[in-house]
């Protein structure tokens, strides 16, 4: 399993914020102290969302947190003074974290104190509790550490809350290495199986290259091949994208994910379609999960902003913020079925709402696909993947289930419930402008 050197600052990165907490009384101070480390850490995590609307309702809920700070201060007012707000930081910490995560206006999951874990060796504690419990011990670590240094002048105090913290982490890092060995021998003690074939291309991929891709899918019997979201970036075109992958699927002579824009009753969709070997659409999932600005937007009039983001980047032309005949309707939360199994499709940024994913395994999903489009990201697009893969190793982790990416300008390939990963790295090499990872699932 590849870790990432950046997790280990997610044990201090919160608490200079929590000594902030523990010593400032003031209420405009706290509330001031918690937007600018909130700024200050977004524009460090994830840079390439800076939007104003998406950022201002994020902080507004996460203002949630300096409020409760102040009211527990109040409440906790005699002395020994803060005894009680440290014990409750890691609580609310968690609770708005999340709090923010869900309701922003895009998710914010892999901006989540938890999240920088997902590619380290406490990864297994994601098994019970998912995102919420690797957040959670995230900002017990830091308590503990904020503690150490407030009682830094005192030896003795400091000393045992060094141990403390070391056999903390000594018997998390134990627990995570046995609950990732345990869903291992869960995994592959499962009796069926799935040979699948995940394709990336990056935003130059055509129709000249398609045959070249046929070609190595042919050469290859698997059981499923997805496709990305938009493949061509033509999603006008609905009725060539169905004949173009129906008539592949029978070709090929095997099931068949493809993602694309769809029209059901004169509406707009953005939809999973899954065809059969035979080239016979046998399922529909139309995207649950609308993203803001792009695929919706609630207002009859666009900040003056965003017209300087159009002519600085013209292929935003045809978000709906900009032609709003263009917006999509919301689906219904609904599985697609194969002959072996039931799975769920989770379209782009669907993938970033874990709580969405735990409703599918309830309704009988037995593994989940991710085909996603990032045409929308030019800087920071390797710090995104990385972000959203930490994200997809703690869901499958939690869920115990496969999730199986496929995206444009992404990686290609499987996470499995132990953690490991079959992704290729490069979603693009100098003589082809895709690649595809072939590999098999158990459920």
């Amino acid at each position: 399993m590849p870790f990432n050197f950046f997790w280990p600052f997610g044990f201090i990165f919160l608490a200079p914020l929590f000594i902030f907490f523990l010593k400032e009384k003031r209420f405009w101070r706290l509330i001031l102290g918690a937007v600018l480390f909130r700024l200050i850490f977004f524009l460090g995590a994830v840079y390439f969302t800076l939007e104003p609307i998406t950022w201002f309702f994020s902080f507004l809920i996460f203002l949630g947190l300096p409020v409760s700070v102040f009211i527990i201060k109040k409440f906790n007012s005699r002395r020994p003074a803060g005894r009680l707000l440290f014990f409750a930081l890691p609580f609310i910490w968690t609770f708005f974290d999340h709090l923010q995560a869900r309701y922003s206006l895009l998710p914010a999951y892999i901006a989540t104190a938890g999240n920088s874990l997902g590619s380290s060796p406490f990864l297994g504690l994601a098994s019970t509790g998912g995102l919420i419990t690797l957040t959670f011990f995230i900002a017990l670590i830091n308590i503990l550490i904020a503690a150490m240094i407030l009682n830094f002048k005192n030896k003795k105090i400091a000393v045992i809350f060094s141990i403390i913290i070391a056999i903390i982490l000594l018997i998390s890092w134990q627990i995570s290495i046995f609950q990732l060995q345990k869903n291992s021998l869960n995994y592959k003690k499962l009796k069926d199986s799935l040979k699948i074939a995940a394709i990336s291309v990056n935003e130059n991929f055509n129709a000249s290259r398609f045959n070249q891709l046929k070609s190595e899918l042919a050469n290859r019997r698997v059981g499923l091949i997805i496709f990305p979201e938009d493949t061509f970036d033509n999603s006008a075109d609905i009725s060539g994208n169905i004949n173009l992958y129906k008539n592949l699927a029978k070709e090929l002579k095997t099931n068949l994910a493809a993602t694309f824009d769809t029209i059901q009753d004169q509406k707009r969709y953005n939809s999973t379609v899954l065809f059969d070997a035979n080239g016979e659409i046998i399922g529909l999932h139309n995207k649950n999960r609308l993203t803001f600005i792009g695929e919706y937007w609630p207002l009859d009039w666009r900040p003056f902003f965003f017209d300087w983001l159009l002519k600085t980047n013209p292929k935003f032309k045809e978000y709906v913020i900009f032609n709003p005949q263009n917006s999509y309707r919301r689906g219904e939360k609904k599985l697609l079925e194969l002959a072996s199994a039931k799975f769920a499709s989770l379209i782009c940024l669907e993938i970033h709402y874990p709580e969405d994913l735990k409703e599918y395994k309830k309704m009988g999903a037995r593994f989940i696909i991710n085909s996603s489009s990032n045409r929308w990201l030019d800087v920071g697009k390797e710090h995104f993947l990385y972000l959203s893969n930490n994200l997809k190793r703690i869901e499958s982790v939690w869920l115990k289930m496969p999730i199986i990416s496929s995206g444009v300008n992404d990686l290609a390939g499987i996470v499995s419930p132990d953690g490991k990963e079959n992704l290729i790295i490069n979603y693009e090499t100098e003589n082809k402008n895709f690649n595809i990872s072939f590999g098999e699932i158990r459920f």
